[in-house]
């Protein structure tokens, strides 16, 4: 039987610039985060990122690819060598009451013997909705302890919620 458990939630009573979860404990084989969030950008052309930073590492150190859609047109993007990985994160939609809903598993985040990787959807439904489907690898075979995640447009706005689950399999 799968045990589920919640490590960490950050609700924002303000906007912010980013959320980290530290001090990650490495009793659990996975992790799963969850958002609901917005970012303080409006711009109903152009979704905001979830920039994705662990244990403080900025070197060139993480690949990704991203699969996403909206409701006129697809689009994909993948790169390597980057210094920081990159999720679909919330539709930029005024007005600023649209929120997004992103799910991204972090596996094997304790394990020495590997690098770690994360994957997952995201995206917003509103008149100009967007979906993504994506994955990163850190390259690097370090436990993870620390999560930063930054928006690429805007801060995150008042009233998004980030939380982080620790998952076993029994």
């Amino acid at each position: 039987m799968a045990v589920i458990e919640a490590i960490a939630t950050t609700y924002l009573e303000a906007d912010a610039a980013s959320v980290t979860f530290s001090s990650i404990p490495a009793t659990y084989e996975h992790l799963q985060l969850r958002l609901n969030a917005s970012t303080s950008y409006d711009n109903t052309s152009a979704p905001s990122y979830i920039i994705v930073r662990f244990n403080g590492d900025s070197g060139a150190n993480y690949s990704f690819h991203r699969m996403a859609a909206n409701n006129t047109s697809i689009a994909g993007a993948s790169a390597t060598g980057q210094a920081q990985g990159y999720v679909t994160g919330p539709a930029n939609l005024s007005p600023a009451a649209n929120f997004g809903g992103m799910v991204y598993d972090i596996l094997d985040y304790a394990n020495t013997n590997k690098n770690t990787t994360m994957a997952g959807v995201g995206g917003s439904g509103t008149s100009a909705p967007v979906v993504g489907f994506n994955s990163v690898l850190w390259d690097s075979t370090a436990a993870l302890t620390t999560i930063l995640l930054t928006s690429s447009n805007g801060d995150w706005r008042r009233g998004s919620e980030f939380t982080l689950y620790g998952l076993n399999s029994s």
